[in-house]
């Protein structure tokens, strides 16, 4: 395992050719969690098999406002986050 002491973590803005997978990162992750808390429930998968759609993914990167970004690790992509951060507030 990795020091994280001495560990750099970034944020870097999700690039177009890196969209799909990103996409495919937050299903899985989504995925897992869900299943990790609650097991196997079929009623709340998609038509996929997803718990969370690509659709819905993409509406969050691409809305207004939103900005998206890969969560890099030593260089390694390890997540990522979409914000929505309102300008008047912070």
């Amino acid at each position: 395992m990795e020091n994280i002491k001495d560990a750099e973590i970034t944020l870097e803005p999700l690039s177009s050719d890196d969209v799909e997978a990103f996409i495919a990162d937050n299903q899985r992750a989504f995925k897992y969690g869900a299943l990790e808390e609650f097991g196997m429930r079929d009623d709340h998968l998609d038509a996929d098999g997803e718990i969370i759609s690509q659709k819905t993914i993409e509406k969050s990167i691409y809305s207004p406002g939103n900005e998206s970004y890969r969560i890099v690790f030593n260089g390694r992509k390890v997540g990522g986050v979409v914000l929505k951060i309102d300008r008047k507030t912070n």
